[in-house]
Protein backbone atom coordinates (compact mmCIF):
# COMPACT_ATOMS: atom_id res chain seq x y z
CA UNK A 1 0.00 0.00 0.00
CA UNK A 2 1.56 3.28 -1.10
CA UNK A 3 2.22 6.18 1.15
CA UNK A 4 -0.18 9.03 1.17
CA UNK A 5 0.52 12.70 1.04
CA UNK A 6 -0.34 12.94 4.75
CA UNK A 7 2.28 10.29 5.56
CA UNK A 8 4.95 12.22 3.65
CA UNK A 9 4.05 15.42 5.45
CA UNK A 10 4.22 13.70 8.85
CA UNK A 11 7.57 12.11 7.95
CA UNK A 12 9.01 15.48 6.99
CA UNK A 13 7.69 17.03 10.18
CA UNK A 14 9.30 14.31 12.30
CA UNK A 15 12.58 14.79 10.40
CA UNK A 16 12.46 18.55 10.92
CA UNK A 17 11.71 18.13 14.64
CA UNK A 18 14.58 15.68 14.98
CA UNK A 19 16.92 18.05 13.14
CA UNK A 20 15.80 20.96 15.36
CA UNK A 21 16.33 18.80 18.46
CA UNK A 22 19.86 17.95 17.33
CA UNK A 23 20.60 21.63 16.76
CA UNK A 24 19.28 22.56 20.22
CA UNK A 25 21.28 19.78 21.88
CA UNK A 26 24.43 20.80 19.96
CA UNK A 27 23.97 24.43 20.95
CA UNK A 28 23.43 23.43 24.57
CA UNK A 29 26.63 21.39 24.53
CA UNK A 30 28.58 24.24 22.90
CA UNK A 31 27.23 26.76 25.41
CA UNK A 32 27.95 24.44 28.32
CA UNK A 33 31.50 23.82 27.17
CA UNK A 34 32.02 27.53 26.54
CA UNK A 35 30.76 28.47 30.01
CA UNK A 36 32.95 25.83 31.63
CA UNK A 37 35.96 26.95 29.57
CA UNK A 38 35.30 30.62 30.43
CA UNK A 39 35.04 29.84 34.12
CA UNK A 40 38.15 27.69 33.97
CA UNK A 41 40.43 30.26 32.33
CA UNK A 42 39.10 33.04 34.59
CA UNK A 43 39.47 31.15 37.85
CA UNK A 44 41.92 32.44 40.49
CA UNK A 45 45.31 30.81 40.21
CA UNK A 46 45.06 30.06 36.50
CA UNK A 47 48.15 31.46 34.75
CA UNK A 48 48.15 32.25 31.06
CA UNK A 49 50.22 34.69 29.04
CA UNK A 50 53.25 36.84 29.72
CA UNK A 51 54.01 40.49 30.50
CA UNK A 52 57.20 42.09 29.18
CA UNK A 53 58.26 45.50 30.50
CA UNK A 54 60.88 47.54 28.65
CA UNK A 55 62.60 50.80 29.59
CA UNK A 56 62.25 50.71 33.35
CA UNK A 57 62.76 48.62 36.46
CA UNK A 58 60.34 50.81 38.41
CA UNK A 59 57.33 48.98 36.99
CA UNK A 60 56.67 45.40 38.07
CA UNK A 61 54.42 42.66 36.74
CA UNK A 62 52.51 42.75 40.03
CA UNK A 63 51.68 46.42 39.43
CA UNK A 64 50.55 45.67 35.87
CA UNK A 65 48.23 42.92 37.14
CA UNK A 66 46.73 45.34 39.68
CA UNK A 67 46.36 48.06 37.03
CA UNK A 68 44.49 45.63 34.80
CA UNK A 69 42.06 44.65 37.54
CA UNK A 70 43.37 41.11 38.07
CA UNK A 71 45.28 39.17 40.65
CA UNK A 72 48.43 37.04 40.56
CA UNK A 73 49.44 34.97 38.72
CA UNK A 74 49.43 36.75 35.35
CA UNK A 75 46.33 35.76 33.39
CA UNK A 76 45.57 37.81 30.32
CA UNK A 77 41.92 36.70 30.43
CA UNK A 78 41.47 38.54 33.74
CA UNK A 79 43.17 41.78 32.68
CA UNK A 80 41.88 44.88 30.93
CA UNK A 81 44.48 46.31 28.54
CA UNK A 82 42.45 49.52 28.43
CA UNK A 83 42.72 49.96 32.21
CA UNK A 84 46.47 49.35 32.06
CA UNK A 85 46.86 52.03 29.36
CA UNK A 86 44.77 54.56 31.29
CA UNK A 87 46.61 53.97 34.57
CA UNK A 88 50.08 54.18 33.02
CA UNK A 89 49.15 57.38 31.19
CA UNK A 90 48.54 58.98 34.61
CA UNK A 91 51.65 57.52 36.28
CA UNK A 92 53.94 60.47 37.06
CA UNK A 93 57.01 58.23 37.03
CA UNK A 94 56.85 57.90 33.27
CA UNK A 95 57.05 60.51 30.54
CA UNK A 96 55.85 58.19 27.76
CA UNK A 97 54.10 54.83 27.85
CA UNK A 98 52.95 52.33 25.25
CA UNK A 99 50.94 49.13 25.81
CA UNK A 100 50.62 46.51 23.06
CA UNK A 101 48.85 43.17 22.87
CA UNK A 102 51.02 40.47 21.30
CA UNK A 103 49.39 37.32 19.94
CA UNK A 104 48.55 34.93 21.42
CA UNK A 105 48.62 36.08 25.06
CA UNK A 106 51.41 38.56 25.72
CA UNK A 107 51.38 42.20 26.77
CA UNK A 108 54.38 44.38 25.85
CA UNK A 109 54.76 47.58 27.89
CA UNK A 110 57.35 50.16 26.84
CA UNK A 111 57.95 53.18 29.08
CA UNK A 112 60.26 56.19 29.21
CA UNK A 113 61.06 57.27 32.76
CA UNK A 114 61.03 60.91 33.76
CA UNK A 115 64.62 62.03 34.27
CA UNK A 116 65.37 64.06 37.42
CA UNK A 117 66.64 67.48 36.36
CA UNK A 118 66.68 69.77 39.36
CA UNK A 119 66.03 70.03 43.09
CA UNK A 120 64.26 73.19 44.17
CA UNK A 121 62.78 74.34 47.48
CA UNK A 122 59.08 73.93 48.21
CA UNK A 123 56.91 76.00 50.54
CA UNK A 124 56.53 73.21 53.11
CA UNK A 125 60.21 73.16 54.16
CA UNK A 126 60.81 70.39 51.63
CA UNK A 127 62.43 69.91 48.25
CA UNK A 128 60.88 69.16 44.90
CA UNK A 129 62.63 66.98 42.36
CA UNK A 130 61.43 68.05 38.92
CA UNK A 131 62.11 66.72 35.43
CA UNK A 132 63.12 68.79 32.41
CA UNK A 133 59.46 69.50 31.60
CA UNK A 134 58.86 70.95 35.07
CA UNK A 135 56.86 67.98 36.37
CA UNK A 136 57.28 67.22 40.08
CA UNK A 137 58.41 63.60 40.37
CA UNK A 138 59.41 63.50 44.03
CA UNK A 139 58.95 65.51 47.24
CA UNK A 140 61.36 65.03 50.16
CA UNK A 141 62.31 66.80 53.37
CA UNK A 142 65.99 66.69 52.36
CA UNK A 143 68.01 66.21 49.20
CA UNK A 144 68.45 62.42 49.08
CA UNK A 145 71.08 62.12 46.34
CA UNK A 146 73.20 63.97 43.80
CA UNK A 147 71.43 62.76 40.67
CA UNK A 148 70.80 66.36 39.65
CA UNK A 149 71.90 69.85 40.75
CA UNK A 150 70.22 71.95 43.42
CA UNK A 151 68.74 75.36 42.64
CA UNK A 152 69.25 77.61 45.66
CA UNK A 153 67.35 80.87 46.01
CA UNK A 154 64.14 79.94 44.20
CA UNK A 155 60.91 78.54 45.61
CA UNK A 156 58.14 76.84 43.68
CA UNK A 157 55.31 77.56 46.06
CA UNK A 158 52.90 74.86 47.11
CA UNK A 159 53.48 71.89 44.80
CA UNK A 160 52.92 68.15 45.03
CA UNK A 161 53.89 65.05 43.07
CA UNK A 162 52.43 65.24 39.58
CA UNK A 163 52.08 69.03 39.59
CA UNK A 164 53.74 71.26 37.02
CA UNK A 165 56.11 73.87 38.42
CA UNK A 166 54.68 77.34 37.87
CA UNK A 167 57.82 79.44 38.16
CA UNK A 168 59.14 81.18 35.04
CA UNK A 169 62.82 81.51 36.08
CA UNK A 170 62.92 77.84 37.09
CA UNK A 171 61.38 76.88 33.74
CA UNK A 172 64.16 78.73 31.88
CA UNK A 173 66.82 77.05 34.00
CA UNK A 174 65.29 73.64 33.19
CA UNK A 175 65.34 74.42 29.46
CA UNK A 176 69.00 75.42 29.73
CA UNK A 177 69.89 72.19 31.54
CA UNK A 178 67.99 70.08 29.04
CA UNK A 179 69.90 71.54 26.10
CA UNK A 180 73.48 71.26 27.35
CA UNK A 181 75.50 68.07 27.02
CA UNK A 182 74.91 65.44 29.68
CA UNK A 183 78.64 65.22 30.49
CA UNK A 184 78.72 68.97 31.14
CA UNK A 185 75.47 68.88 33.07
CA UNK A 186 76.94 66.26 35.41
CA UNK A 187 79.68 68.73 36.37
CA UNK A 188 77.22 71.26 37.79
CA UNK A 189 77.30 71.06 41.56
CA UNK A 190 74.95 73.87 42.48
CA UNK A 191 72.92 76.64 40.88
CA UNK A 192 72.17 79.78 42.83
CA UNK A 193 69.71 82.56 42.10
CA UNK A 194 69.82 85.92 43.89
CA UNK A 195 67.01 88.34 44.66
CA UNK A 196 67.38 89.95 41.22
CA UNK A 197 66.86 86.60 39.50
CA UNK A 198 70.49 86.32 38.39
CA UNK A 199 71.95 82.84 38.13
CA UNK A 200 75.39 81.48 39.04
CA UNK A 201 76.50 78.00 38.00
CA UNK A 202 79.03 76.43 40.35
CA UNK A 203 80.94 73.82 38.40
CA UNK A 204 82.90 70.95 39.92
CA UNK A 205 86.65 71.46 39.69
CA UNK A 206 86.52 74.98 38.31
CA UNK A 207 85.29 78.49 39.05
CA UNK A 208 81.70 79.80 38.93
CA UNK A 209 79.89 81.00 35.81
CA UNK A 210 77.84 84.18 36.15
CA UNK A 211 74.93 83.61 33.75
CA UNK A 212 72.89 86.79 34.19
CA UNK A 213 69.09 86.75 34.42
CA UNK A 214 67.41 83.38 34.75
CA UNK A 215 64.82 84.26 32.10
CA UNK A 216 67.67 84.66 29.59
CA UNK A 217 69.75 81.63 30.55
CA UNK A 218 68.21 79.25 28.03
CA UNK A 219 69.48 81.51 25.25
CA UNK A 220 73.10 81.04 26.38
CA UNK A 221 73.45 77.30 25.83
CA UNK A 222 75.89 77.69 22.92
CA UNK A 223 77.91 80.45 24.59
CA UNK A 224 78.26 78.53 27.84
CA UNK A 225 79.16 75.28 26.06
CA UNK A 226 81.84 76.96 23.96
CA UNK A 227 83.47 78.78 26.88
CA UNK A 228 83.30 75.79 29.20
CA UNK A 229 84.90 73.47 26.65
CA UNK A 230 87.69 76.00 26.03
CA UNK A 231 88.66 76.40 29.68
CA UNK A 232 87.96 72.81 30.76
CA UNK A 233 91.11 71.15 32.03
CA UNK A 234 93.19 74.32 31.84
CA UNK A 235 94.89 75.79 34.87
CA UNK A 236 93.32 79.24 34.89
CA UNK A 237 93.62 81.16 38.12
CA UNK A 238 90.26 82.94 37.94
CA UNK A 239 87.63 84.11 40.38
CA UNK A 240 84.74 83.66 37.95
CA UNK A 241 83.63 83.85 34.31
CA UNK A 242 80.95 86.39 33.54
CA UNK A 243 78.52 85.42 30.76
CA UNK A 244 76.00 88.08 31.63
CA UNK A 245 76.61 89.76 28.29
CA UNK A 246 77.40 88.42 24.84
CA UNK A 247 81.15 88.84 25.31
CA UNK A 248 82.54 86.58 28.08
CA UNK A 249 84.66 88.17 30.79
CA UNK A 250 87.14 86.27 32.98
CA UNK A 251 87.87 87.82 36.38
CA UNK A 252 91.44 86.71 37.14
CA UNK A 253 92.74 86.44 40.69
CA UNK A 254 95.63 88.93 41.05
CA UNK A 255 99.03 87.39 41.63
CA UNK A 256 100.34 87.92 45.14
Amino acid sequence: MGTTTRDNVNRRRRANRLRLLKIIVSLAIIIGVSVKSYNYVHQPGFAYGHCEIRGSNLLTEAEVIEMGGGQAPFNIFNLSVGKIKDTLAKDVRFQKTNVEYKFPADILITVVEREPALYVANSYHSYLCVDYEGKVVKVSTAIPDAKCPVLVGAKCGNAFIGDDVNNEPVTHVLTFLKNIEASTRDKIGEITMDDRGHVVLRMQGTFPFLMGEAVEIDKKVQLFTTVYNQIKGKNINAEYIDLTFAKPYIKLIPKS
